[in-house]
């Protein structure tokens, strides 16, 4: 491992730390369910499990920053995962791992009522089911009767706004149901990719980051990335829609003010 790559595993891993110790306050914001469910998952671990998920979490952000790069493939033509990761991944994708009103995506939730409810599926599936997985969450979906999907006309009204007013980002529209954002952030220059179109999300997004002198600093960046998983929001109810899409330009903020830390720190 480089000395650069070593400073940034160290940076983000204390990042993540700080995240945990504070009780989540930026991930308990982010409507979407594989959040929501690592959060679940990760208050059942004990503390030497605990710890060794944030370290394979750092580990694993780390190759996000810097230019692009090749990941190393095993014979089978995939990427090793550590232990906690692979772990992780094997519970979230497990039959019953998700689904309820607390994982389900609203999108579905709302098209078929069936799957708020444990007899909407499968005995597979029911198994495995906890009492967590129908209790919505509360400050997302305060009850089922405001279980409505936001729909992606508001969805882009909010976001062109907060990343044009707030950012000052700059829009393009590609085909598709995707708009590309264009500007900067702190010292940044930013090429941003929403999509609006998802089948099962309201939101998908990634973020490139590159120095005033065009080299990259960050490709493809998620803050849902460092945490092991997609920057894909589904849990945007016409209730939460304004305050989380708020919330969603201050975390293209925050991104790019981790991006020049990391690079201050991986450079001194």
């Amino acid at each position: 491992m480089s000395d650069s790559r070593r400073d940034a595993v160290i940076l983000l891993r204390e990042e993540l730390a700080e995240e945990a110790a504070s009780g989540f306050p930026r991930l308990r914001r982010i409507p979407q369910t594989d959040i929501i469910w690592l959060l679940d998952y990760f208050s059942g671990l004990n503390e030497a499990e605990q710890e060794a998920l944030l370290d394979a979490l750092a580990d694993s952000a780390a190759m996000v920053f810097g230019p692009p790069t090749r990941p190393t493939l095993n014979d089978r033509g995939t990427v090793n995962a550590p232990q906690a990761l692979a772990r992780m991944a094997e519970m979230r994708d497990r039959p019953g791992g998700k689904g309820g009103t607390r994982y389900m995506d609203v999108k579905m939730m709302s098209a078929d009522a069936s799957f708020r409810e444990p007899g909407g599926y499968h005995q597979t599936w029911r198994e495995n089911f906890t009492a967590l997985h129908f209790q919505p969450r509360p400050d997302l979906l305060p009850d089922l009767s405001q279980l409505k999907a936001a729909k992606a006309p508001l969805v882009r009204k909010l976001v062109n706004q907060v990343l044009t007013e707030s950012l000052g980002l700059r829009k393009e529209k590609l085909p598709g149901g995707v708009c590309k954002y264009l500007g900067h952030c702190r010292d940044c220059q930013v090429t941003m990719h929403v999509d609006f179109g998802g089948m099962l999300s309201q939101l998908g997004y990634t973020l490139t980051l590159k120095s005033a002198a065009g080299e990259f600093l960050a490709f493809q960046l998620s803050y849902e990335r460092l945490w092991g998983t997609g920057g894909r929001w589904d849990y945007v109810t016409e209730e939460n829609a304004s305050r989380c899409i708020t919330f969603f330009a201050e975390q293209v903020s925050y991104l790019a003010d981790l991006t020049q830390r990391l690079i201050s720190r991986t450079s001194g």
